[in-house]
């Protein structure tokens, strides 16, 4: 009998159980996701080489999405299960910068794996809402305050890296712009390094070719300037935008 109890826990049947319980599910990029890790032993004792934490997306590629493991830590050094038996792991796991936000058409998620001698990986996957860092989050409400409303974003793998595209509405009525695109960069020396992009309606003879022009655009958005608030932001995203238009 234990030796099948042994080959059905090497399958995953009557194996250990791991589950991430979060505390706190609505974190900003730069801060911490906090939680504990529950393992539950099965019918058999089983060596848990390490516990994983990670973070995880999906990113555009073509017309397919592929998942993304944005990266992952053990988090438990190994020990031995005994059956029956039930651990809980303290975890503090960082949302790095460049991590994507969770807006329409993108998701992040917390990823917990078990490496166990000879046994199937008892993962368990959560799912998380990245919120912008105030630096961030102070750009997108200077967008809003000049009338453009964040629609969506995309997030792709550019260089070795994951990047988001943030869309945003143009103000009710106006007919010049068909959409702002931005990207947002966290600067070495402080505040935000931003990729802007504006997608125009076509006018005179142009219009006869092509329905809209895009024009792109880098701003590096200091520290100071990001400290004096989105109205303070709003005027110079606003004089950006106008001469890309």
């Amino acid at each position: 009998m234990g030796f099948l109890k042994r080959m059905m826990a090497a399958v995953g049947v009557g194996g250990a159980r791991v589950d991430a319980r979060v505390q706190n599910p609505a974190v900003r990029v730069g801060e911490s996701v906090r939680g504990v890790v529950v393992v539950e032993g099965g019918s058999v004792e089983q060596r848990i080489e390490r516990l994983n934490l990670g973070l995880a997306t999906r990113y555009k590629k073509d017309d397919a999405y592929v998942t993304h493991t944005l990266f992952s830590q053990p988090v438990v050094p190994g020990f031995t299960l005994q059956p029956g038996e039930r651990r809980e792991f303290p975890f503090e796991l960082p949302v790095p910068t460049g991590t994507p936000l969770t807006l329409r058409g993108t998701a992040v998620w917390l990823v917990t794996d078990a490496d166990i001698a000879g046994a199937a990986d008892p993962g368990d996957s959560d799912q998380l809402q990245i919120l912008p860092s105030r630096e961030m989050e102070t750009l997108i409400e200077a967008a809003g305050r000049l009338g453009f409303s964040l629609a969506g974003s995309e997030v792709e793998y550019h260089h070795g890296r994951i990047v988001q595209e943030l869309s945003f509405r143009p103000p009710y009525g106006q007919s010049r712009i068909n959409e702002l695109e931005m990207v947002m960069f966290p600067a070495s020396g402080g505040g935000l390094d931003v990729l802007l992009e504006v997608d125009r309606q076509a006018t005179g003879l142009a219009s006869l070719f092509t329905s809209e022009f895009e024009q792109r655009g880098r701003w590096h958005l200091p520290a100071h300037l990001l400290a004096g608030g989105p109205d303070a932001v709003a005027r110079e995203l606003g004089a950006r935008v106008q001469a890309l238009a």
